[in-house]
């Protein structure tokens, strides 16, 4: 068993002068990793349990967070939103699903409660930063697990298209456990392996989208399987993330703590005070961190748009059932698995050998090619190949927006270090508003079911070439690495000065 001592404590794997982990290691486990023996286990593998709180807090927050997306062939029938309602109440209940055109109003309609399913997350997660500095990442997760446990047992109750929009507006708030992710393991792992954990931690997390596409269809079909009526199945469907929550909130508040040593405290981040609002805007009025934001909407907006629009996209223009438009979903979620941690392993790579100007240029490739997949992805129809050749399109697309994802936050850390905190917020919720700015812009107004693919490339493709326009004096750009770089290791970061003179007990703190 590898060993490092600190403050009395025996780690179970070997950690630095901070006692951050300088492995990563996610399946190995010393002993009882559940409820009993907490007190002891997460205080000698805090490590490992923060990875998998943050983790597994992402994952099940997806779950509720889009549980609607994936019903909502079934849902608009039982809300009465069709817009050939005359024609389904003529079928047999079993045949009105596939009797549904939504076309004008009703898809006005769901595509506000899809724009609505991002919108609250912009705001929590942008204020998110000044949560945690007061509360720390494991209460701030509990209480928004908490909370959208509240919100989704209520929403099975609803009756009407504007309860929808409601309903998916409040659980969207889930969508900011993302932060705690990030955050959280920044406070845990040495920034050496530290693009490579944030990209594990979050694709993983991610993964929690493409599952819900598949978990939520098979959950509603078994309803169905007893007898139960469409209404009454998906709304039973609901109680499945509530008791997911229930029972990660007990094992996070139980078995896992805060910092390598407990608590959280404000000064970990080499601060006296925690953010304000002027914090706010001076970080936000860094050009790089403007771009960061707006590079980041053209990959996890387009990840969550596609969490909303897929399952009825593969319904309603190739004709598959529910259980397969689900499936065929699960596959870009599916790349979630590897994905973004490959884009922040290849950044960790890029950036061992050229530095900033490594981690880039693997940013900039990750993002033009999510943007070419897309626009072929907005080519397919049932006349050009079907959905078999769409979903292998898909495939790709999917590995490059969570390889771009990755590579977001491989440079995250980097980018104002003493305001890591909020630099990780907006970020986080620039991701969000991209999905607001493209399915308000290309996907509620546009009549045509592919053209809002093509529309949305163009965005994607804008945003990654602003990436050669970022810069750093002693980190360079992609076109230039300076001689004298700024290299990750602790020692380099004291004698290298930074660009926005930041004080150097804060790059030493947080090891970026």
């Amino acid at each position: 068993m590898a060993t490092a001592a600190g403050e009395g404590i025996v780690f179970e794997i070997p950690v630095d002068e901070q006692l951050k982990s300088t492995e990563f290691k996610p399946f190995k486990f010393q002993g009882p990793f559940l409820l009993p023996h907490c007190g002891r286990r997460r205080r000698t593998n805090p490590h490992m349990r923060a990875f998998w709180g943050a983790t597994l807090g992402f994952t099940f927050a997806f779950i509720g967070w889009f549980a609607f997306a994936p019903l909502l062939p079934v849902v608009r029938v039982d809300l009465g939103l069709c817009d050939n309602n005359a024609v389904i109440q003529l079928l047999p209940e079993d045949e009105r699903v596939e009797a549904c055109v939504c076309k004008k109003q009703c898809k006005s309609t769901i595509a506000s409660a899809n724009i609505a399913a991002v919108s609250f997350d912009v705001a929590t997660r942008f204020f998110l930063g000044s949560v945690i500095e007061k509360f720390g990442p494991v209460k701030t997760d509990c209480m928004l697990l908490s909370f959208g446990a509240i919100v989704i047992s209520i929403s099975a109750f609803i009756q009407s298209g504007s309860q929808l929009i409601a309903a998916r507006f409040f659980v969207s708030c889930l969508g900011s456990t993302f932060v705690v992710n990030q955050f959280w393991n920044c406070l845990m792992f040495n920034s050496k392996i530290l693009g490579t954990v944030n990209g594990t931690a979050g694709g993983w997390g991610n993964l929690g989208g493409g599952l819900t596409q598949v978990l939520m269809p098979a959950i509603y079909a078994l309803w169905r399987s007893f007898g139960l009526s469409l209404s009454m199945s998906w709304r039973l469907s609901m109680i499945f993330p509530v008791i997911l929550y229930v029972v990660l909130v007990a094992w996070l508040w139980f078995c896992t703590q805060d910092t390598t040593t407990g608590k959280f405290e404000i000064s970990m981040l080499g601060k006296t005070r925690r953010a304000g609002f002027s914090d706010y805007i001076r970080v936000c009025t860094d050009y790089r961190v403007f771009l960061m934001i707006m590079q980041y909407s053209a990959c996890f907006g387009a990840e969550l748009v596609f969490n909303n629009v897929l399952v009825s996209h593969f319904v309603d223009n190739f004709g598959v059932d529910l259980l397969s438009a689900g499936a065929l979903a699960m596959c870009f979620g599916g790349m979630n698995l590897f994905a973004r941690s490959l884009g922040g392993i290849a950044s960790d790579w890029a950036s061992s050998s050229f530095g900033m100007q490594g981690r880039l240029w693997i940013h900039f490739l990750s993002l033009f090619w999510e943007a070419i997949f897309l626009f072929i992805f907005g080519c397919i129809d049932k006349s050009t190949g079907g959905w078999p050749v769409a979903l292998v399109v898909l495939i790709f697309f999917s590995i490059f927006v969570n390889m771009a994802e990755g590579t977001s936050y491989a440079i995250v850390p980097y980018m104002i270090p003493q305001d890591l905190a909020i630099v990780s917020a907006v970020v986080g919720a620039g991701g969000t508003a991209g999905a607001v700015i493209a399915t308000w812009a290309f996907y509620k107004y546009v009549q045509d079911s592919l053209l809002p693919f093509k529309l949305h490339s163009f965005y994607v493709m804008f945003w990654a070439l602003t990436v050669p326009f970022m810069r750093w004096e002693t980190m360079g750009s992609m076109w230039h690495n300076p001689a004298k770089k700024l290299v990750e290791a602790p020692a380099a970061q004291k004698k290298a000065p930074i660009a926005e003179e930041q004080p150097k007990h804060a790059i030493e703190e947080v090891q970026v």
